[in-house]
C-alpha cells in the first residue's frame, strides 16, 4: 500500500507513525512545506525569548524518520492530486501514485488589514524561521506591539517583555483571552501580566503602521501613537486549503471530514488545522494530535476495520510570568451556566457544570490543582451538591472526591 501525506506538522506525523504501527509494511511519504522537521509549535515563544535550546523544541531527532520507514520531503509542496489516476506531483517535481492520501496541509497566520507585511519590523509567528528571526530583531529594539490579545499574544508579550522591550497589546474586545477565560479570571490574568509590565489597550484596533525603511510606529483606532520597531500580529490562523481547492475537496471553513475524517473524494482524508470536523474544533496542538492518530489509522487499514473520530474538548495551557492558566471544555466565558467558582487574591477556579450535573469545562488560573483529575471528570463525570459547595469553599478541596466518582 502506498501512503501519501501533505503536511509535516502534529496532524501529518502523527498519522504517519499511526499509519506505520497499522500496517508495518506500507509505503508511507510525508511532503512538507517546511524544511524543519516536527517541532513542537507552542513552544515557539521560548524560542524567540531564547530561552528554549534549538534543539528542544524538535518531537523527534532525525534517526526517527528513518526508524519508522518515512519518507519525509522536506520543503516540497503537493501541487497536484489527480484522483482519477491516484497520481500526485511535488513541487519540486515529485510524482508518485498513492492508495491513500491524507491532506493535512494546516494553516497560516491571518493577515489582516492595514499592515504591510512585508515592511521589515512587522512579524507573524507560525513557523520555527519566524520564531528566529523574531528573536534577532527583538534583541536590538526597545519596544513592541502585538495586535490580538490571544494566548499565543500572551506569550509573545512574556518573551519580549523578559527581553527588556516595552510591550503593547491591542484587543478589540473587551478582555485580554476572550475565549479562553471568564471576565473574573480575566481580570486577574490583566492584572498579573500589567504588573510584570505589557500595557494593554482594550477595545481598540489598529488604524496604520508607519515607517519608511522599517516601522517606526503604529497608530490606534482611537488615534493613540506608539513607537515601536516591532509590530507582531497575532490574529488567529486562516485553514491552507490551497491542495484542497485545486482538488475539488469539499471546503466550508476547513476541508469537510466525516466521522472517519475522510473527505468528499473517496480514499483522500483530511485531519489537522486544514480540517473541518463535526464538533467544529480546530487549530490547537491537542485536536491535531488526535485527528492524525484516528487518520493514520484509517488511511493504514482496511475499510472494515476503520474507527470512528470522538472530538476531543479543546483544551488551552499558559505559562506566563510564573502564572499557570488551564482552560478546557466549555468553559462558559458569558458567566450563563452554573458550577463551581472558587477565587482568592492568587487563584481562581471555575468548574462548570450541565443541568445534570455532568462537567462540561474547568478554568484553573494560578493553580495546578486538580487539573488531572478535573480532566478525567471532563464530559464523564457528574457531581453531587456537596462537592460542587465544595469546590467553591476551598482551594485545597481534596480532588480525590472526584476522582472517585464512578464515570
Amino acid at each position: 500500500m502506498n501512503i501519501v501525506i501533505a503536511g509535516g506538522g502534529v496532524a501529518g506525523v502523527t498519522a504517519a507513525e499511526t499509519a506505520r504501527k497499522t500496517n508495518p509494511k506500507a509505503d508511507i511519504t510525508v511532503f512538507s512545506a517546511e524544511r524543519d522537521l516536527l517541532y513542537f509549535r507552542p513552544r515557539l515563544p521560548e524560542i524567540v525569548s531564547g530561552k528554549l535550546p534549538l534543539e528542544k523544541i524538535f518531537a523527534h531527532p532525525a534517526g526517527w524518520y528513518q526508524e519508522q520507514r518515512l519518507e519525509m520531503r522536506l520543503g516540497e509542496n503537493l501541487v497536484e492530486v489527480c484522483p482519477d489516476t491516484r497520481v500526485v506531483r511535488g513541487s519540486m517535481g515529485s510524482r508518485l501514485v498513492y492508495d491513500r492520501l491524507l491532506v493535512a496541509t494546516g494553516a497560516d497566520s491571518s493577515t489582516p488589514p492595514p499592515v504591510d507585511y512585508k515592511l521589515p519590523g512587522v512579524f507573524t509567528l507560525r513557523r520555527l524561521q519566524d520564531a528566529q528571526s523574531l528573536y534577532y530583531e527583538a534583541s536590538r529594539c526597545r519596544a513592541a506591539v502585538l495586535m490580538g490579545a490571544g494566548l499565543l499574544a500572551m506569550e509573545i508579550g512574556a518573551a519580549l517583555g523578559a527581553m527588556g522591550l516595552t510591550v503593547h497589546v491591542l484587543e478589540r474586545a473587551g478582555r485580554i483571552l476572550p475565549r479562553q477565560t471568564t471576565p473574573a479570571s480575566s481580570a486577574k490574568l490583566n492584572k498579573h501580566l500589567t504588573d510584570q509590565g505589557l500595557v494593554f489597550h482594550l477595545n481598540s484596533s489598529l488604524k496604520a503602521a508607519a515607517g519608511h525603511e522599517r516601522l517606526s510606529a503604529v497608530e490606534l483606532s482611537d488615534g493613540t501613537r506608539i513607537d515601536a520597531q516591532i509590530l507582531v500580529v497575532a490574529a488567529g490562523v486562516t485553514p491552507n486549503l490551497t491542495l484542497a481547492n485545486a482538488m475539488k475537496l469539499k471546503v466550508d471553513r476547513g476541508i469537510v471530514a466525516d466521522e472517519y475524517l475522510e473527505t468528499s473524494t473517496p480514499g483522500v482524508y483530511a485531519a489537522g488545522d486544514c480540517a473541518q470536523t463535526a464538533d467544529g474544533f480546530g487549530g490547537l496542538w491537542t485536536i491535531g494530535r488526535a485527528e492524525g492518530l484516528v487518520a493514520g489509522h484509517n488511511v493504514a487499514c482496511e475499510p472494515a476495520e476503520r474507527k470512528k473520530y470522538v472530538a476531543v474538548p479543546p483544551s488551552s495551557t499558559l505559562k506566563v510570568a510564573g502564572l499557570d492558566l488551564v482552560a478546557a471544555g466549555n468553559i462558559d466565558p458569558d458567566d450563563k451556566l452554573t458550577g463551581a467558582v472558587f477565587e482568592d487574591e492568587k487563584a481562581y477556579r471555575k468548574v462548570v457544570v450541565d443541568d445534570d450535573g455532568l462537567v462540561v469545562g474547568y478554568t484553573n488560573l494560578g493553580t495546578t490543582r486538580g487539573n488531572r483529575e478535573l480532566a478525567g471528570a471532563l464530559g464523564r463525570k457528574r457531581l453531587p451538591p456537596d462537592v460542587l459547595r465544595d469546590l467553591s469553599a476551598t482551594l485545597d478541596f481534596d480532588f480525590a472526591r472526584v476522582q472517585n466518582i464512578a464515570g
